[in-house]
């Protein structure tokens, strides 16, 4: 009896290296897929094969092809994309990969809706999910903006993570932000700025007849840059506001797969309100498989037609953390002894780690040798941009220039 093979893309993220461990240790033979030929992912002891592709952001068709070629020398039996990038490349050429392998994902234009931030407004507008006041593009002027109030927020309507946000505290900074970031990164929305009462994620996967399979609900406790972002200690929580909001938007939806919805508790009303829709995995995946809930794991059992069981619960309490990440945080706080205090004194919960893993200990020095091939390339004035979401690349070079 032969084993599925799966191909795991994005195998220098974090969360690319936790679906690679969950597929391996659950007898699959995995492919760790990667633009980079050192990666956390390749080197795990968990990836039977490695395979390095083109950059899909600057060279979508050359991927597209060396994917292709992999999938029919290799007869896999599920492709699975993991940060935005690659799974808007493939959901946009399904065409070409449906013959030959499982993709777990839906139809591009369907996706869109957590890809395009015009189309997550919209979509939040339209089932009355609580949510910052927000102007499309076509709705920005300067009137408008005023009556959002200041600070307020620019986000490019495609992108993740960080690049291109900007948050403007007086009038004067909006009309200097809004034309630069509209000219560097396309159509760009502008939200009201809510202050931070805490940040929460639903994580959900929802099988084809849009019934919830499984999620997890958890809350930032450190993140970069520290006034918030990508989270590096986080924690499994109950919130049922929080939980019923995410189930709101992805029922009226229609969802099928797995999806990402971000929450900013606003201090002024104490309600939950959705910052980011997002149709991929995500970076915290670490902690949602330690409480219980394997999405790389479910979302092969998706592609390849097995049924999943109803949604099981998780459990709550469970910690990770990014310890390098965590360490900068620290670092970019004004008050870095006492972040430091908090970042290296052990919490009360159970806690683990994104990467550190005492049966699988090669990813750490894969990841460090990302990280130094991000900083090289950064070291290049025309280096490739890099996707600073997915690890604290963008921050290394400033790291070992101090």
């Amino acid at each position: 009896m032969s084993t599925d093979r799966v191909l795991v893309c994005n195998a220098h993220a974090v969360h690319g290296l936790v679906a690679v461990r969950s597929l391996g240790r659950r007898g699959l033979d995995v492919t760790a897929g990667s633009r980079f030929r050192v990666a956390p992912g390749t080197l795990s002891r968990y990836a039977d094969r490695r395979f390095t592709y083109p950059d899909p952001a600057s060279r979508p068709e050359p991927f597209v092809r060396a994917v292709e070629r992999e999938l029919e020398e290799r007869d896999y039996d599920v492709l699975l994309p993991i940060n935005e990038v690659t799974v808007a490349t493939v959901a946009r050429h399904r065409d070409r990969f449906d013959p030959l392998v499982s993709v777990p994902f839906d139809c591009y234009e369907r996706l869109l809706v957590g890809l395009d931030k015009r189309r997550t407004t919209a979509a939040l507008r339209e089932h009355g999910i609580p949510r910052p006041e927000t102007l499309l593009p076509d709705e920005v002027d300067s009137d408008a903006v005023a009556d959002l109030g200041f600070p307020v927020v620019l986000k490019p309507a495609r992108g993740s993570g960080r690049d291109g946000v900007e948050v403007c505290e007086t009038p004067g900074a909006f009309e200097a932000a809004y034309p630069r970031v509209r000219d560097e990164h396309g159509p760009t929305i502008v939200q009201e700025y809510v202050p931070n009462g805490g940040e929460a994620g639903a994580y959900a996967l929802y099988d084809p007849a849009g019934e919830r399979a499984t999620r997890v609900i958890q809350r930032r406790i450190r993140t970069r840059p520290p006034e918030g972002g990508v989270s590096t200690y986080r924690e499994t929580i109950a919130d049922p506001e929080v939980d019923a909001a995410a189930d709101d938007l992805l029922s009226g939806l229609d969802w099928h797969g797995v999806a990402m919805v971000e929450f900013r508790r606003d201090p002024r009303d104490g309600e939950p309100k959705v910052l980011e829709l997002n149709p991929r995995l995500w970076g915290s995946l670490a902690l949602s498989t330690y409480a219980g809930a394997d999405f790389p794991y479910l979302l092969y059992r998706l592609a390849v037609g097995e049924p999943i069981d109803p949604d099981p619960g998780y459990t709550v309490g469970v910690r990770a953390r990014s310890a390098f990440a965590d360490l900068l945080h620290a670092m970019e706080r004004p008050d870095r002894l006492r972040a430091f205090r908090d970042v290296l004194t052990p919490g009360d919960a159970p806690e683990r780690f994104d990467v550190l893993a005492r049966e699988d200990p090669l990813p750490v020095a894969g990841q460090l040798g990302y990280w130094l091939t991000v900083y090289l390339q950064e070291a290049v004035p025309d280096g490739p941009n890099l996707d600073s979401s997915l690890v604290p690349g963008a921050s290394v070079h400033r790291l070992l220039k101090r």
